[in-house]
């Protein structure tokens, strides 16, 4: 019984200083990056399955973006992003735009554990397959969330994440997306 009381002790010391160490040199300032991956349409998170994640022609999704990480836990992202084609009843959804929000982080060493809130100024345009049913060519400004986790290592990191782009109570969209990013800060 002691000597799992020592291992746990020196394993939170362990931990302790090493988080300490991180967060004292912890990137702050410019950061850029680009992501792809699936996008989808009235899919919750829970119901993806191995079969969705494959990238065949128009379902690829991705997105640029550019944020400013602030002492603490808190950035502020923006970018652009396009979802791709997506189809579903005889219609099919295409999808661009740019958005702005506010990520919240933990970091644990060089793992960080993210989520984010903001605002999705999208372009939709929906193609009915149907002839006599018109085009719809439409602009929306939506709520959007999302969470994610990623590696940082030095001034490049790695990042996966979802995102909800809350379109109507009819049609949600979202994205599951892994990329890479760049920091301005941090360690050569």
């Amino acid at each position: 019984m002691k000597s799992v009381f020592r291992i746990s002790i020196m394993v939170s010391v362990f931990l302790f200083a090493f988080v300490g160490y991180y967060e004292a040199t912890a990137q702050e300032g410019f950061y850029f990056g680009a992501n792809a991956g699936p996008s989808f349409i009235n899919k919750k998170i829970t119901e993806i399955v191995l079969e969705d994640l494959k990238l065949e022609g128009n379902d690829l999704a991705y997105k640029l973006y550019a944020g400013y990480k602030l002492p603490g836990f808190l950035a502020f992202e923006g970018g652009y992003r396009n979802l791709g084609s997506v189809s579903e009843n005889l219609a099919e959804y295409n999808n661009d735009g740019w958005d702005i929000n506010a990520k919240g982080d933990i970091s644990l060493g060089p793992l960080q554990v993210f989520g984010k809130l903001g605002a999705y100024f999208s372009n939709i345009h929906v193609t009915f397959q149907n002839p006599l049913h018109p085009d719809i060519n439409k602009n929306n400004t939506k709520f959007m969330f999302g969470f994610g986790a990623g590696l940082n290592i030095q001034k490049l990191g790695l990042r996966a994440e979802w995102e909800s782009l809350d379109f109507s109570k009819d049609s949600k969209v979202s994205m599951l997306t892994a990329g890479i990013t760049y920091s301005f800060a941090g360690k050569k």
